[in-house]
Formats: structure tokens, C-alpha cells, sequence
């Protein structure tokens, strides 16, 4: 799942805590910018049941903490990515 509107004070323990009410918590990470080196409010976590999961989302959605509603989604799975990293430009350079 991925969660938005998560304080920024939040760590990857603190969605742990807030998650594992509904059920084994598998994984979370707290996404940080690349930048600052601060939260960016969203975060990830994994569960070990679909049925947890699901309890997690409709209990959670919408519960504010802090100052944001909390958006979680369902994470989609990402298809295979293309080889070779140069997009659709072919990487041949301007020569």
C-alpha cells in the first residue's frame, strides 16, 4: 500500500505502530527527498494478509494525523522496464 498525508516527523517505526492493529506488518518505508533528506509525507507498508490489508485501508482512510487526511492506495505492481536505462531515444548520441 502506499500511504499519503503522513506527519513529517513520522519514521518508518511510527507506520509500523499505526498499521500493525490490523495485522502482520511485513515491510514499511518512509520516502524520503533525495535533497533535504526529509519526509515527504508518504510511505509504503506491506502486509502479510490481503484480508489485513484490506481492514488496514478501510480503518485508516481518511483518519488525520497531524494536520493531513491520511490517502492510502493499493500499490500496483510494476511491469517489466526496458533495457538498456535510455528511454526511447536509442542512445546512440549526437554525433
Amino acid at each position: 500500500m502506499t500511504i499519503s498525508g503522513l506527519p513529517k516527523h513520522y519514521d518508518k517505526f511510527d507506520l509500523q505502530r499505526l498499521f500493525n492493529p490490523y495485522g502482520w506488518v511485513d515491510y514499511t518505508k518512509i520516502l524520503i527527498d533525495p535533497i533535504s533528506g526529509l519526509s515527504r509525507g508518504r510511505g509504503i507498508v506491506e502486509m502479510k494478509a490481503d484480508d489485513a490489508a484490506k481492514k488496514a485501508m478501510a480503518a485508516l482512510q481518511g483518519k488525520v494525523l497531524g494536520t493531513n487526511p491520511l490517502n492510502i492506495k493499493e500499490a500496483k505492481e510494476r511491469g517489466p522496464r526496458p533495457e538498456g536505462g535510455q528511454g526511447s531515444g536509442g542512445g546512440q548520441g549526437g554525433y
